[in-house]
C-alpha cells in the first residue's frame, strides 16, 4: 500500500513463523554490512551465494497443504480496485489495524491519511461469480463481520456497512457474533453493488447498490470502500497435481478420494489433504484437518504389510506388449493412480501396490497383453455366453460398475421397484472395465441390446474411469451402424447408488424400445451383422 517504510533485510511480521529474516532481493544493494554484524554476534547465518536446491527425499506419506490465493479484485473493474486509492482487500485492512502495520493500528484513507468517516464492506468480490470462482469462499463472511466489529471498537462513531449476497455463518458461535456484529449498529444491505465511481473533489466513493430487502437502489456515499477476495486454488496447483498424479475438481482444488468416507485422502494411497489446498477453509476447520491428515500419515508409516484388494491388474502377455517395439504407453497414460511404468523397448510394468483395480488399463489395451484378476476378458465374456444361451433377442445385458450402477440395481430390487426381467446384469469394479469387445461379443451372440452404465461423472470412485469408458465407448454407435445394427440398441447410462428408481424406469424403457422394434428385425440385423463381427473379434483377440 506504500504506507510504511522497512528495510531491505527484515521479518514479514512480529508473529511470524518461523521468527526469521528475510532478504528482499530487489531493494538489496549488497553491501554485506549484514553479513558482518551477524559474524559479530558468532553467527554466520547469512549467506550470499546461496542458490536455490532440488533435494530428492525417500518418504512414505504425503500431505498436501498448499493453501490458497486470493482473487485478483483489479480483475472486478466495476469495484474500482487499483484505480481508486481509497478501495482496498480485507488484507490490506487487516494489516491497518493491526497494531505492528504500518499506521500502528491506526485505519486511514490511503488518498490522505486520515480516518475515514464511513466504510462499506463488499463481500464476494469474484465468489460465486460465474465469471471468476463460481463457489462460495466460505470465511469470507466471517472475517467481513470479524473487520467491522474492530473498525466499531476502535471507532465508535464511524457509519459501517456491510453489503452482503448471503450472511454465511454456519459453525459454532458464527450466529451469535453475526447477532453481535447487528446489535452493536452496523448496517447490513443484502445486495450485490453494480458499480463504485469515486466523487474526485472529495475522493469518497459512491456505491451503486440495489437493496434486495426492499427493492430500493441506492448510491451509498462513502470515504473508504473494503473488498472481500474469493479464495482461489494456489499458484502452482495443476502442476503439483501432475506431478503427484493426482485430480482436481471442477473448481481447480484438490479432490479427495470420497466426499464422506475419505474426506482427507487422494485417491492415490499415501497422500492426504490438509487445509485449503482441498477447497476454502477458515482457521479452526484447517487445524482440524491437519490434525486428521497427520494421524492418518501416521497410520500408513506405522505399518510395515499393505493390504490390497485381489483385483488387481497384470501383464500377462508381457510378449505382446507393443512397448517392446515402439513407444505405446496407453496404459499408463490411462491409469489414474500412476501404478504403471514404461520404458522404451521393455513390455510395460505394474506395481500391485499402487493398482486400485479399475481395470481400464485392460480395456484399453491394444494388444491384449494386460488383464485384471478375477475379471479377465474370459471371464466375463463366459458370463456373457451364460446369459444369452435362451432367446438371447429378449436379453438385454446391462455392464453395471460395483460401486454405483451396480449398487442402484440393488436397490431397485431391495425397494421393490417394478422393472421387465429381460436385463441380465453383469458386474464389473468400474465402468473404466468396459471394453468395445464385451459390447460386440453379446451382439454377435445374438443380444436384443446393451447397457454399459457407471458413476456419474465428477463421482466416480476411480477418479475418471467414467470418463475413459464414455470415450472408448462412443464410437461403438458408428461402428453397429457400419454393420447393419442398430445404433439405439446400445445404450449408456451414468446414475448413482441412490437411483433405484431410475434403474427401474430406464430398464422399463429399453424393453419397451427393445418390443417396439420387434423380435424378427432384431433377429434378421444379428444374424447379417455376425459375419462381420466375428471377424472385428478375431483381430481383437490376436
Amino acid at each position: 500500500m506504500g504506507l510504511g517504510v522497512r528495510k531491505a533485510i527484515y521479518r514479514p511480521f512480529p508473529q511470524a513463523v518461523p521468527s526469521v529474516f528475510l532478504i528482499d532481493k530487489d531493494s538489496c544493494i549488497e553491501c554485506e554490512s549484514c553479513v558482518e554484524a551477524c559474524r559479530e554476534q558468532g553467527r554466520d547465518a547469512i549467506d550470499f551465494n546461496m542458490k536455490p536446491e532440488e533435494a530428492e527425499l525417500d518418504v512414505g506419506a504425503i500431505i498436501v497443504a498448499t493453501g490458497f490465493d486470493l482473487y485478483d479484485p483489479t480483475k472486478a473493474r466495476e469495484y474500482g480496485y487499483g484505480r481508486y486509492p481509497n478501495v482496498i482487500t480485507a488484507m490490506e485492512l487487516e494489516r491497518l489495524v493491526n497494531a505492528a502495520g504500518p499506521t500502528h493500528g491506526h485505519v486511514i484513507r490511503p488518498s490522505d491519511g486520515r480516518v475515514p468517516k464511513s466504510v462499506a464492506f463488499i463481500t464476494c468480490v469474484g465468489s460465486r461469480d460465474e465469471r471468476a470462482a463460481p463457489y462460495c469462499s466460505g470465511f469470507c463472511c466471517m472475517y467481513t463481520l470479524k473487520n467491522a466489529v474492530l473498525l466499531r471498537e476502535h471507532y465508535p462513531d464511524m457509519e459501517i456497512y456491510v453489503i452482503f449476497m448471503d450472511m454465511r455463518a454456519p459453525f459454532k458461535g458464527y450466529e451469535e457474533f453475526y447477532r453481535r456484529a447487528r446489535g452493536e449498529g452496523i448496517i447490513f444491505i443484502r445486495g450485490r453493488p453494480s458499480e463504485i465511481q469515486e466523487d474526485p473533489s472529495t475522493r469518497n466513493l459512491i456505491v451503486s447498490v440495489e437493496n434486495l430487502a426492499t427493492g430500493e437502489v441506492m448510491d451509498l456515499n462513502v470515504e473508504m470502500v473494503v473488498l472481500s477476495p474469493a479464495a482461489i486454488p494456489s499458484e502452482g496447483t495443476q502442476e503439483l497435481a501432475r506431478l503427484l498424479n493426482i485430480t482436481l475438481d471442477s473448481t481447480g482444488f484438490f479432490m479427495e478420494a470420497h466426499f464422506k468416507l475419505r474426506p482427507i485422502d487422494a485417491a492415490t494411497d499415501g497422500i492426504f489433504f490438509a487445509g485449503s489446498s482441498q477447497g476454502p477453509k477458515d482457521i479452526s476447520y484447517s487445524v482440524s484437518q491437519g490434525s486428521a491428515a497427520a494421524a492418518r500419515a501416521a497410520r500408513v508409516l506405522g505399518r510395515y504389510k499393505w493390504e490390497i484388494e485381489p483385483i488387481v491388474a497384470s501383464v500377462v502377455h508381457p510378449e505382446k506388449c507393443r512397448n517392446i517395439e515402439g513407444e505405446c504407453g496407453i496404459c499408463a497414460s490411462k491409469c489414474p493412480y500412476g501404478a504403471i511404468t514404461v520404458e522404451p523397448g521393455k513390455p510395460a510394468v505394474v506395481t500391485p501396490a499402487k493398482c486400485h483395480g479399475c481395470g481400464t488399463c485392460v480395456a484399453d489395451c491394444p494388444s491384449g497383453a494386460l488383464t485384471q484378476m478375477h475379471f479377465t476378458d474370459d471371464q466375463v465374456i463366459f458370463q456373457i455366453d451364460a446369459a444369452l444361451r435362451d432367446k438371447p433377442e429378449e436379453k438385454i445385458i446391462a455392464f453395471l460398475c460395483n460401486w454405483c450402477s451396480y449398487a442402484g440395481a440393488d436397490l431397485a430390487g431391495t425397494s421393490r421397484f417394478q422393472y421387465p426381467a429381460n436385463v441380465r446384469p453383469i458386474r464389473l469394479m468400474c465402468s473404466g472395465r468396459i471394453s468395445r469387445r464385451f459390447v460386440l461379443e453379446a451382439f454377435k451372440r445374438g443380444a436384443g441390446m446393451v447397457l454399459a452404465s457407471g458413476c456419474r461423472f465428477g463421482d466416480c470412485h476411480y477418479i475418471k474411469g467414467n470418463y475413459n469408458a464414455k470415450a472408448r465407448l462412443e464410437p461403438l454407435y458408428k461402428i453397429l451402424k457400419a454393420v447393419g445394427i442398430s445404433p439405439n440398441r446400445f445404450k449408456m447410462a451414468w446414475f448413482s447408488a441412490a437411483e433405484g428408481e431410475y434403474y427401474s424406469k430406464l430398464i422399463t424403457e429399453m424393453v419397451d424400445e427393445l418390443n417396439k422394434m420387434g423380435l424378427d428385425r432384431i433377429k434378421k440385423e444379428n444374424e447379417a451383422a455376425r459375419p462381420r463381427l466375428e471377424k472385428m473379434l478375431a483381430r481383437m483377440a490376436r
